[in-house]
């Protein structure tokens, strides 16, 4: 799964060695020009290796399989970067125990930096396309802080939609949050980079605070700051389906 591609035989070695998160290719074929890999007991030092999906590999002695699909929901504090690495700072897979950079896990979709909140970690590519693409008409749920107090007809006009670059933002829902008029609650279906607060510029209005609280069916409830749970495929598509906490 980390390589991008299906588990299908024969394959080379190291493509093999790949998909079982071990390291990427030409990290695997210096690996085994070290003689560092054995197959069926015996020292492999071809890169050209194929193999049958029989054979036992083992790298460093320790026997290696195929990277299991991994389902994570986090939530990511704000000035966390969702990226896998990034020079200009902390990304959300270094809130994570350093196995999982070997499963070859990346963020589903982004949250800006200045935002806080749910987002999900796979690396299963087809689950995180059915989750990020507009398509597939999964919602996002924000809570969204004010500089300035919305009245009601300018919500009304959010709602309705804003131009924005050419073209119209329009929430899926939005809502007051309590009476105070600083705290709105929004649902988007098809989102662009910083869309929310693009479209609270356009009204006179500033975000001081974004939280995503819900994609999908799961919304987040219990879960720290900072912190991650593991979920199954089955159980997190479930979720996201039908609903569930976090």
């Amino acid at each position: 799964m980390s390589d991008g591609g299906a588990a299908e035989f024969p394959m080379r070695l190291n493509r093999y060695m790949a998909l079982c998160g071990v390291a990427a290719r030409r990290k695997a074929e210096a690996l085994i020009l070290s003689g560092r890999v054995a197959v069926d007991g015996a020292a492999e030092t071809s890169v050209g290796r194929v193999l049958t999906g029989a054979e036992e590999v083992r790298v460093d002695g320790a026997v290696i399989g195929l990277a299991r699909g991994v389902y994570i929901a986090l939530n990511k504090p704000r000035g966390v970067l969702s990226a896998v690495s990034d020079a200009r700072g902390e990304t959300v897979l270094d809130l994570l125990p350093d196995f999982y950079r070997r499963l070859g896990i990346f963020p589903v979709g982004r949250l800006d930096r200045d935002s806080e909140g749910l987002i999900l970690l796979t690396n299963d590519g087809k689950f995180a396309q059915r989750i990020a693409h507009p398509s597939w008409g999964v919602k996002k749920t924000y809570i969204v802080f004010l500089r300035h107090v919305m009245g009601r007809k300018v919500m009304k006009e959010w709602a309705s939609g804003v131009i924005i670059g050419g073209r119209i933002a329009k929430p899926v829902e939005i809502s007051m949050v309590g009476k105070g008029g600083l705290c709105v609650r929004v649902v988007l279906e098809e989102g662009f980079k910083r869309e929310i607060r693009l479209m609270a510029r356009a009204l006179g209005n500033e975000v001081v605070r974004l939280q995503r609280i819900g994609i999908g069916g799961m919304f987040m409830k219990r879960l720290p700051m900072g912190m991650f749970r593991e979920y199954g495929c089955e159980e997190m598509r479930k979720m996201l389906a039908e609903g569930g906490e976090v």
